[in-house]
């Protein structure tokens, strides 16, 4: 398993421990593009992350049960 920084928001931490490696990979990837490439401060660039990553589980769950 991957050694990855913990996250500044206590609840990005919390959510983060939810989920599995997969998510948790594309989460930290997330997070490096929108506080490197975009410009966002760290702790922006894990909320958007997150919340990017519920977004996209989300859609693709919801999708599969129709």
């Amino acid at each position: 398993m991957s050694t990855y920084p913990e996250p500044r928001n206590e609840i990005v931490a919390h959510l983060l421990r939810l989920f599995d490696e997969r998510q948790r990979e594309a989460y930290e990837e997330r997070a490096g593009i929108l506080e490197f490439n975009a410009g966002l401060s760290r702790d922006h660039a894990e909320c958007m992350a997150i919340l990017d990553v519920i977004r996209r589980e989300f859609i693709l769950t919801k999708r599969s049960r129709n």
